[in-house]
């Protein structure tokens, strides 16, 4: 069976190596999306499992078209009756590239015409649409003449993981948040560190990558629970052997921390969901006064890009941020993620990498800064650059 999943810009090779982990064949990388192929287990644990994936599709058709007549006529071959029953409520989402059309809207109402086509003329009935929350959940995908039909087995988006109850102002995607960790290549060995944490999606992603704990383990619902096929045995077997407990032996301090307090305890009652335990420290306080914990670890942060700041605040802030790592945060690598690329600048650091990724809308860099304990020379070279007594020049 084809799978597809979605992702960001930018997240593609992670949620790859996602897919193949979990035990995908046939893994090929395409714009925002991923292709593999596997059973409806793997279906079901891919939902549950992958951290970057915006949604998991099964495709019914794949066709080309010449106008918007004959996309009609080609969406009414597809036999609906299939996928859901007249009482089911249904809905069309996705993408549309393509110069045949005024609106990128109008191929889903298209879709939405022929489905109810269908059931009008099969059993004198039409099911109803609910785009806030329905049953079975249709995505479409047109580039130029061409154009995909699948079923969406998530329902609703994947970073809607369950555990978020409370956000502060413009709240990270947890699938980005996720995805930052993972292009950073963390993998829960190191201390982890967030001294812009907000509502706290960095450190709790974190958290779950480092406990093994599956992201969706809070969520409490997916579109494939509503399909004729659903195998309700097969995916309780699922659920119920994920891990749902933190790891004893866990020796890595994950702390967030934010001058704001009310987003503190959000972030505090954000956990409550999650069986994390003491895993995560959420603290009020400014970067200056964070201090590093002993040993190998990274930081993450996600600094205000100036919307809510006037310029020099902005500078001051990105600035405050360089010296704070130079200061604090030796030994670790430091990723910063901002759309604002002149206030990167105000880091006066140089980045080691630079990652392109989206955030909502907004074209981010995603720069790492690495802090060396020592100078650069001694971190390249050791001690092999360490100063030597000169020879003498052994008498004749």
């Amino acid at each position: 069976m084809e799978l597809v999943a979605k992702t960001l810009y930018g997240l593609e090779e992670v949620l790859k190596d996602e897919i193949i982990a979990l035990g995908g064949k046939d893994v090929e990388v395409g714009n925002r999306v991923v292709t593999y192929k596997g059973d409806m287990k793997l279906l079901y644990e891919s939902n549950l499992w992958l951290r970057t994936a915006i949604s998991v599709l099964i495709p019914v058709k794949k066709f080309r078209f010449a106008d918007e007549k004959d996309l009609y006529r080609k969406f009414s071959r597809i036999n609906f009756s299939d996928f859901m029953g007249v009482k089911d409520t249904f809905a069309a989402k996705g993408a549309v590239n393509s110069d045949l059309f005024n609106h990128t809207g109008y191929p889903m109402l298209v879709l939405k015409d022929a489905i109810a086509d269908h059931f009008r003329d099969k059993y004198g009935e039409r099911p109803d649409v609910d785009l806030a929350k329905p049953k079975i959940l249709f995505d479409v995908h047109i580039d130029g003449h061409a154009c995909s039909v699948s079923l969406n087995s998530s329902g609703a988006p994947l970073y809607h993981r369950g555990y978020r109850k409370k956000t502060g102002d413009a709240p990270m995607n947890e699938v980005v948040a996720a995805g930052l960790i993972k292009l950073a290549n963390w993998k829960g060995d190191s201390h982890f560190v967030d001294v812009t944490c907000g509502s706290g999606t960095l450190p709790i992603e974190a958290a779950l990558i480092a406990n093994g704990i599956p992201p969706n383990i809070a969520r409490k619902s997916y579109g494939f629970q509503n399909w004729k096929n659903f195998d309700q045995q097969l995916w309780k077997s699922i659920f119920e052997s994920a891990p749902k407990q933190p790891k004893r032996d866990l020796d890595i301090k994950i702390i967030g921390s934010d001058t704001d307090g009310d987003v503190i305890l959000k972030a505090r009652e954000n956990i409550k969901a999650l069986p994390l335990g003491k895993t995560i420290s959420f603290e009020i306080k400014d970067f200056n006064d964070q201090m590093a914990p002993e040993g190998k670890g990274i930081l993450i942060c996600n600094p205000p890009y100036g919307e809510r700041l006037k310029m020099d605040e902005l500078d001051e802030l990105y600035q405050g941020l360089g010296n704070f790592f130079k200061r604090k945060m030796q030994g670790y690598d430091c990723w910063v993620l901002s759309s604002n690329f002149d206030a990167l600048k105000r880091i006066e650091l140089k980045p080691s990498a630079k990652i392109q990724v989206y955030n909502g809308s907004l074209s981010c860099d995603f720069r790492k800064f690495e802090i060396f304990s020592g100078s650069l020379v001694e971190h390249k070279y050791g001690d092999r650059n360490k100063r030597r007594e000169p020879k003498r020049n052994k008498k004749r």
